[in-house]
């Protein structure tokens, strides 16, 4: 306790200096705070977009479609789709199951060709129905069994759809051939995720089996778990319900992962955690800069005071924890501060949202990221920033800390 108040009332000798330097760490701390809390909106956001509209928390899907997804293999579907979805429904630990059919098509319209994307779900179950920032821009959701479509306000835009508008859309099937139905519009349907801010429809699931020759089934089923329930375990769980119903050797057509497992963002995520770790060791170690520049001048001036204190007993191990505790205390002092700052901005950032297009336009869609992005950090989070901006400072006075305990008493004394 001693040394902390020795090192606190020497800290504060030179305002000026300390002020500089914790001033340093507070904008690096407020930076990195800002740029973490993005990051982590991005990655929070992609992930729920990717399980809630493309894989679930655990994905099914033949695993010949998936070894073959590159060409779309529509005879490669999951069988008995209903009672697949019966079963797990049934299932303790699983949330809810909804089939999920997606397939690209060709609009005529007007002598030209538009390629469109159509998806068939379940309106009573799918999330894309469910989620916070979706909802009808205009008119109804389609009658299962029906040939309604719920259209994205872009495809509706551009094609001059409204509620009562019909068009042609013709696809390749699962039989090898093609096909082509006339759908009615029953509402515009607005998401927030990007990658359907395009020329999208939705259909019934079923209507899209029927239209793709498929019969009663479905491309995939999306299968999601009870709050908080292990993903690698879900997934167990719903290969061996599956198993006791449909028998182990249809089920081993099938492949059961977690959304991890089928999506390549797990591996961006990684390389994001890392890519952004190094941001803030940078961030931290430009500011560091000052206070070793800060300790040095520090050092000399302080020249005959470390005499003074080497000839009174105190050893080098002594005066090195001296000055460390000192730069210790700036960065706390500066970490904390930037933190709090930090803290409060990013609370109201995440409360009003940023606002990609806005920011970056169109150009970045295709990641999975909604026009809406909330910023936010963990507390696990402003740990790792209150810790390594710490860890830089006291990295950065080591040097000057090593040289204050060279210096000999006499030496140090005699020197006017």
């Amino acid at each position: 306790m001693k040394l902390i108040h020795t090192a606190w009332r020497n800290m504060w000798r030179n305002c000026g200096r300390t002020i500089l330097s914790a001033s340093a760490i507070f904008c690096s701390t407020l930076a990195l705070c800002f740029l973490l809390a993005l990051e982590t909106g991005f990655i929070d956001d992609m992930k729920t977009n990717i399980t809630n509209h493309v894989t679930g928390d655990v994905r099914i899907m033949n695993k010949k479609y998936v070894e073959n997804e590159r060409i779309m293999p529509l005879q490669f579907f999951v069988n008995d789709a209903q009672k697949t979805l019966d079963v797990l429904n049934k299932t303790g630990g699983i949330r809810n199951a909804t089939p999920r059919t997606e397939t690209a098509v060709s609009i005529y319209r007007n002598g030209e060709q538009i390629p469109c994307k159509a998806l068939g779900i379940d309106f009573g179950t799918s999330p894309i129905m469910s989620g916070p920032n979706s909802h009808l821009v205009g008119g109804t959701i389609p009658s299962p069994l029906s040939a309604g479509v719920l259209v994205t306000p872009s495809l509706a835009e551009e094609l001059s759809l409204k509620p009562g508008s019909r068009f042609t859309a013709l696809t390749r099937t699962a039989v090898s051939g093609s096909n082509g139905k006339t759908f009615t519009v029953t509402g515009i349907l607005s998401l927030s995720d990007s990658d359907f801010s395009g020329r999208e429809f939705f259909a019934d699931w079923r209507t899209m089996g029927e239209y793709l020759r498929m019969g009663d089934n479905a491309m995939q089923i999306q299968v999601f778990l009870d709050k908080g329930g292990n993903l690698d375990a879900g997934a167990k769980l719903a290969r061996s319900s599956l198993e006791k119903s449909i028998g182990a050797q249809k089920t081993d057509e099938l492949q059961i992962v977690p959304w991890y497992g089928a999506s390549g963002f797990y591996g961006f995520v990684k390389i994001a955690g890392i890519v952004f770790l190094i941001y803030g060791v940078i961030f931290f170690a430009l500011a560091s800069t000052v206070i070793f520049n800060t300790m040095m001048m520090s050092v000399l001036e302080r020249k005959k005071e470390i005499g003074t204190l080497g000839a009174l007993g105190m050893g080098k191990r002594g005066i090195i924890s001296l000055f460390l505790t000192e730069a210790s205390l700036i960065a706390l002092v500066g970490t904390l501060a930037g933190l709090l700052a930090g803290g409060i901005l990013v609370a109201l950032w995440g409360h009003f949202g940023f606002d990609v297009e806005s920011a970056y336009g169109t150009d970045i869609k295709g990641l999975g990221y909604s026009k809406l992005i909330y910023p936010a950090l963990t507390v696990s989070q402003y740990l790792a920033i209150l810790i390594t901006g710490i860890c830089m400072s006291i990295a950065a006075c080591y040097l000057p800390a090593r040289m204050a305990s060279k210096i000999e008493p006499a030496e140090a004394l005699a020197d006017r």
